[in-house]
């Protein structure tokens, strides 16, 4: 294929950066993970109190999968890793995909190469050598930190299936944004069935890609082979998909066409406020739904595995928690206070887009000013993020009260959301702050939400110290609604949320626009 290995070394070098953090940050979990678990049960004694109270948790199931083979350090670490870690490796390949086809397409590059020599397909195919060579050295890495081949290979292979998935999605999709859209929700409809499969203690394990890696088995005695080759095979085939999607569209298109809006705008979108709601109302919309959905589902599965876990004092026990009604609840909670985050940080970046590609400054010539936009943005942002947040409360209450027949269940759901309210702003406005102070695209409130992501689902396995915890917002103000609300954190946390939100507009105002 004429210019395939120019524009791999053209890809090593222009997107070196995202395709070594990606099996980094893995391989790092992984490691981390490892050599914590081997402090904590370090005997076969406390091993196997795990694997009769953790180890045997409906809830933890759900949550992060099933466990096998608890007797070892390894089967315990797969274990924990967990969520957190099916996520990360999933979003990892479908970032990496995402970043290497459509969003490239979108700027133009695409079209500026293939107008050379490059064979039509070469700017695919060398997508798929870099991306296939970052998922190896994930699976290496997370292999070499638990020993073992089976552990690496399932590691490296999901993330391969699911950078197929994005693969898929920037050849269905017209715009980068869409691509995203489509392919978390496979992830999330992946995730849910997984949950609901293992939670129930299903045997159907197959039905859902997230939880073929358990099944390997890597740490018993006699590993699995089928999910391997499951997992191969769907790389295979999502890649093929997408090469036999792009052979046959045109370059710049994609088979989900963007909806023709009509000839002339409302009344309603000439203002600052109505064009901010129209532009993130689909971003929002989104993630209103996923934390809706998550809420509903662990909400109607609460009273099953309340029964389970309360039949269990030794996990309540190690979990710190009186009922098996809290422990569901907050960690439902903490997805739908991550969701909110993420809701919101979507909003700013809806606004970050608008400024790069000019249309921002087109608005500000008119004669509406510049310097109404920043704080407007702001606020449609903060306001998508706490209906996302209350929302998802809402519906956890209402399904958690169907499901166990305690009417109580909402207002507990609604004042423990309600609690998060202010940490989810801070989060929020971090990144809002970030952004307006200056021209090139800053992450630091994606980076504070997925340390709060970390803490609150990764903190007793990584042995986190007190001070790191509280680098998290929503750590900082309790577990909710299994701690009571710490108003001084609360109090604190609202202060820092007003001087970063006086502050945004004020930076944004003494620096030129990235474009127009």
């Amino acid at each position: 294929m004429n210019g395939l290995g120019r524009l791999v070394r053209l890809r090593l070098r222009s997107g070196r950066i995202g395709l070594l953090a990606a099996p980094a940050a893995i391989g790092a979990l992984v490691a981390v993970s490892a050599l914590s678990i081997a402090g904590l049960y370090d005997t076969a004694e406390s091993r196997a109190g795990y694997a009769a109270s953790i180890g045997n948790s409906a809830a933890g199931a759900a949550f992060n999968g099933r466990g096998y083979d608890l007797d070892t350090v390894g089967g315990i670490t797969a274990l924990e890793v967990g969520l957190f870690g099916q996520l990360l490796v999933a979003v990892c390949g479908i970032a990496l995909a995402i970043r290497h086809t459509r969003r490239e397409e979108d700027a133009g590059l695409t079209e500026l190469i293939t107008a050379t020599r490059i064979a039509p397909l070469a700017p695919l195919a060398s997508a798929v050598v870099v991306i296939g060579g970052a998922c190896t050295a994930a699976g290496v890495l997370s292999g070499l930190a638990t020993g073992s081949a089976g552990y690496g290979a399932g590691i490296g292979l999901l993330m391969a299936a699911f950078a197929g998935v994005g693969l898929v999605a920037g050849q269905l999709a017209q715009t980068a944004r869409t691509a995203w859209v489509l392919a978390l929700g496979f992830l999330l409809a992946a995730f849910l069935v997984r949950a609901t499969v293992d939670g129930r203690g299903l045997d159907e394990t197959w039905l859902s890609p997230l939880g073929w890696p358990a099944e390997i088995r890597p740490f018993g005695a006699s590993p699995q082979l089928w999910p391997i080759l499951a997992l191969a095979g769907m790389a295979a085939l999502t890649t093929a998909a997408a090469v036999a999607i792009a052979r046959r569209r045109d370059l710049g298109a994609g088979v989900v066409a963007p909806r023709v809006g009509p000839p002339r705008a409302r009344a309603g979108l000439a203002s600052p406020l109505g064009l901010a709601v129209r532009l993130a109302s689909g971003t929002l919309v989104g993630w209103a739904v996923f934390a809706a959905v998550w809420a509903a589902v662990f909400g109607g599965l609460s009273h099953e595995f309340t029964r389970l876990v309360d039949a269990n004092p030794a996990l309540l026990e190690a979990m710190g928690v009186t009922s098996g009604t809290e422990l569901i609840s907050s960690l439902a909670l903490l997805f739908i206070a991550l969701s909110a985050g993420a809701a919101g940080l979507s909003t700013v970046g809806t606004l970050s887009a608008e400024e790069s590609e000019g249309r921002l400054g087109l608005a500000a010539s008119t004669r509406v000013p510049l310097r109404t936009w920043w704080p407007t943005w702001g606020a449609v942002a903060l306001v998508g993020a706490a209906a996302v947040l209350l929302g998802g409360a809402a519906v956890l209450g209402v399904a958690t009260a169907l499901a166990t027949g305690r009417g109580t269940e909402v207002g507990s759901a609604l004042a423990a959301g309600t609690g998060y309210l202010i940490p989810v702003a801070v989060i929020v406005l971090v990144g809002f702050a970030s952004r307006a102070s200056t021209v090139r695209p800053v992450r630091l409130g994606w980076v504070l939400l997925a340390w709060a992501g970390v803490v609150g689902m990764l903190a007793e396995t990584l042995r986190l110290p007190g001070w790191a915890r509280d680098l998290s917002p929503l750590h900082a103000v309790g577990t909710l609604p299994i701690d009571a609300l710490d108003v001084t954190a609360t109090v604190v946390l609202g202060a820092l949320a007003v001087l970063l939100g006086a502050a945004a507009p004020a930076l944004a105002a003494r620096r030129d626009l990235a474009a127009g």
